[in-house]
């Protein structure tokens, strides 16, 4: 029995009886509040001791969702921040203060913001450990300093009920898949999600304002531009403008991509619609066996390529922004070329594994192509297209008049999408825009598969199996 199924059995079928359940799931219970709260301390105390032993000045304190109460049931991240004297330099902050956080831990990764900071797992528990400056509020030297701000803004505006608000809309963003800041999802992160809960009040509110957005959104909890909504176009160029509580140059909605921001006006308007707890709990990606996946590739029609190589020397946020830039500049190298791009997508086991999907209308292309010139009437320009093409050892007809203007057929240079891209990296993918981190591992060897041919790796990575199962359903899971 789904969870839908579920709720309509027990006579919970109407948008406050889902929301009511959803809250109870989602609130922590007392004795995750201890565990919790037990491990953030230790983990604290041990920073302090540690830098202490360093000779390192730090505030060493809790922050973010656990700080705030706003974190999900069975979702915690502490985050630990070490706030350092800003007459450090930034070099410390990741070396001296990342010292000190490596040897509070026994196993670790290094990830990266702005700068680099710690992630390990405390009985199952995400723990991140971040180096910041102990500035005045205003003065930043990193990303980061404007945490505390945050934390100490959102502990004194949030209630209750406001607190069982936030956690909604976490879940939702969460359930239809826009929550995270990072480069990997690029979508609403915590804060925004409790921004944008305290501006409208309730998660119901949110949804239903949501629904109404328009590109250049504004977002103002402290009014700081109130008078001035004119300026913000100038000020912020994104779609949704969420200016940051505590600093009003910055827009707290910066990193989310476009479509994630569509997505979520998409999902407010459709639940409102038409409540499911489906929602906020979708249903798990079974992946397709390696025969039906082939299947539904031969049935697609169009043609799929995919770019596979080995790890990548970076941190994970830098991995995902290399893998993003180097799908662009595929996708412009194919288009370039005269190849109809229809989409494309990344997959990463963040590892040993990468994976760039190109999906074209075709991946054979004519060996010509119809190349329009001037009309007759431009008599300079005429002359320069005729100088230029009559003869040409390209040119396979023409040039000739059609209508009002010259036309000549034209050798491609590439018809087969799959050699073009193979070409190209093998040279060593920098002039068509590969980016810097990648370049290495491509240098380390790389396959291009077309279609069915990458049944033999979706075979031996379930991760694998799971995106291109989601990439050829096509649709968000609430749509279903």
């Amino acid at each position: 029995m789904s969870k839908d199924q579920f709720m309509k059995a027990n006579g919970l079928s109407s948008l406050q009886d889902i929301l009511n359940e959803v809250a109870r799931r989602v609130s922590p219970p007392p004795e995750e509040r201890i565990k919790v709260a037990q491990i953030a301390d230790r983990i604290r105390l041990r920073v302090s001791e540690n830098a202490s032993k360093a000779g390192l000045e730090a505030d060493v304190r809790l922050d973010g969702s656990v700080a705030k109460d706003t974190w999900l049931s069975g979702e915690a991240d502490v985050d630990i921040f070490m706030k350092v004297a800003p007459s450090l330099s930034r070099e410390d902050l990741g070396t001296r203060c990342l010292k000190v956080a490596r040897d509070a831990v026994t196993n670790y990764v290094e990830r990266y913001a702005e700068h680099p900071y710690i992630e390990t797992s405390v009985e199952g528990m995400k723990v991140n450990i971040v180096p910041c400056f102990n500035v005045e509020k205003g003065k930043w030297k990193s990303a980061t300093d404007r945490t505390p701000f945050h934390t100490e803004y959102m502990k004194e505006r949030l209630n209750d009920d406001l607190r069982k608000e936030v956690r909604l809309t976490k879940k939702f963003a969460k359930g239809v898949g826009v929550y995270g800041a990072e480069m990997k999802v690029r979508g609403f992160s915590g804060m925004l999600c409790e921004t944008l809960t305290l501006y409208y009040r309730s998660f119901q509110e949110l949804l239903r304002n949501a629904g109404t957005w328009r590109p250049g959104q504004l977002v103002d909890v402290e009014g700081f531009y109130k008078g001035l909504e004119k300026e913000i176009p100038d000020l912020f160029p994104e779609s949704l403008v969420v200016v940051d509580p505590v600093d009003k140059g910055r827009n707290v909605a910066a990193a989310v991509a476009e479509e994630k921001m569509w997505l979520f006006v998409a999902a407010s308007r459709s639940f409102l619609q038409e409540p499911k707890l489906g929602f906020f709990y979708p249903p798990r990606t079974r992946p397709l066996p390696a025969k039906q996946l082939v299947s539904r590739l031969a049935k697609r029609g169009s043609d799929l390529l995919f770019v596979q190589f080995g790890h990548v020397d970076a941190v994970v946020d830098v991995l995902w922004s290399q893998l993003h830039k180097t799908e662009n500049s595929l996708r412009n190298l194919l288009k370039a070329n005269g190849f109809q791009v229809l989409r494309s997508a990344s997959w990463s086991d963040e590892e040993k594994v990468n994976v760039i999907v190109l999906e074209v209308d075709r991946s054979r292309l004519s060996p010509i192509r119809s190349h329009f010139g001037p009309p007759v009437s431009r008599e300079n320009e005429s002359e320069s297209f005729l100088e230029k093409h009559t003869g040409a050892s390209d040119t396979v007809s023409g040039p000739r008049v059609e209508e009002d203007r010259w036309v000549v057929e034209k050798k491609r240079k590439h018809i087969d999408a799959a050699l073009l891209i193979k070409e190209s990296l093998r040279q060593g993918g920098k002039t068509v825009g590969v980016a810097s981190k990648i370049l290495p591992a491509l240098r380390n060897g790389f396959r291009v598969f077309v279609n069915g041919e990458i049944a033999g790796m979706s075979r031996r990575s379930r991760g694998l199996s799971l995106f291109l199962t989601e990439y050829l359903t096509g649709r968000p899971k609430w749509l279903e």
